[in-house]
């Protein structure tokens, strides 16, 4: 609670204390937006501000706690006043002097009048915690509306959006079972390691939807062609850029097959070879089997292609 009242709320939120309590909410969603933890999934923090942010709204927006609030802060300024007009040389004098001041007040009153003011700040923001505010409850809802909104218009547009690189990602949820379902981390962690990830969002509509967008198209290609997610809970994927011209739909998909069998082959032999089936295997190691054979079938046909064309020569 303290560290509410030694802050200057008005700045934190984004306004000055002469802002009615209509600018104070318009500069409580603007900064909102910014901090709120559903744009911020790798910030540990952003929670935590958001939280805070949503306090310093309760309480501007309550008049009797703005003018607690406000009576302390505006003592504390004046005090800050006061002490820059003590040059070096007579601020020993004003410590003394204050001191002496606050030992006669305190054996006049048992507490000074700033901590009475303060006393009085706390009382109301315990009173509005145990109360709840319905200002800040609507405002909560409206920039969680808001923040939906703007994911879905992100989302449409990204899906309509056929000249770049993305995958749509379908997984089937089961909120029973956690431990197979898919969160932010566990997708990008599964999706960096084919190459850089420009967007990944989860759909806010839709469970069990998301979309992962690589600023190259050949990443985007291994990922296509690569991934299956958990073994327990295998991810759909499917591309969203345009489709190669005709001429090339043969060759491409030939490539694809020739690349798939000898990826297949190569690990049903490395299975057999070891005696280890794939349910024995983890995710990351069947995964990482699977990088493997599909770089190296890549290799073998490069090579290929360059003996090929040095025989023609």
């Amino acid at each position: 609670m303290d560290h509410l009242i030694d802050r200057d709320l008005y700045e934190f939120i984004g306004t000055t204390n002469s802002a009615t309590t209509q600018e104070i909410k318009k500069a409580y969603r603007k900064k909102a937006l910014s901090c709120h933890p559903d744009k911020n999934p790798n910030n540990p923090r952003a929670a935590e501000l958001f939280h805070e942010l949503s306090r310093a709204l309760e309480i501007l927006t309550d008049a009797s706690a703005r003018a607690a609030y406000d009576k302390v802060i505006n003592a504390k300024h004046q005090a800050k006043l006061r002490a820059r007009e003590f040059d070096a040389k007579r601020k020993k004098l004003k410590e003394d002097l204050e001191a002496r001041e606050d030992a006669y007040k305190q054996s006049l009153y048992p507490k000074s009048s700033r901590n009475n003011d303060e006393d009085k700040l706390r009382a109301e923001i315990e009173r509005l915690r145990k109360e709840g505010s319905k200002q800040v409850e609507e405002e909560v809802a409206f920039m969680k509306k808001k923040i939906e909104e703007e994911s879905k218009k992100l989302w449409t547009a990204a899906d309509n959006d056929s000249g770049s690189y993305k995958i749509k990602i379908k997984w089937k949820t089961n909120k029973n079972n956690l431990n197979n379902t898919y969160d932010y981390n566990t997708l990008f962690r599964i999706f960096s390691k084919y190459g850089d990830v420009v967007t990944l969002i989860l759909s806010s509509t839709k469970d069990g939807r998301a979309l992962v967008e690589y600023q190259n198209r050949n990443d985007a290609e291994m990922a296509l062609n690569t991934e299956i997610g958990l073994t327990q809970n295998p991810l759909k994927l499917s591309k969203l850029w345009d489709s190669p011209t005709r001429s090339n739909v043969k060759e491409e998909k030939s490539s694809h097959t020739v690349n798939l069998n000898e990826c297949t082959s190569n690990i049903i032999n490395d299975m057999t070879k070891n005696k280890v089936s794939q349910s024995e295997m983890s995710d990351a190691e069947f995964e990482r089997v699977v990088l493997n054979n599909l770089r190296r079938a890549e290799e073998e046909k490069r090579h290929s292609n360059m003996s090929s064309s040095k025989k023609g020569t």
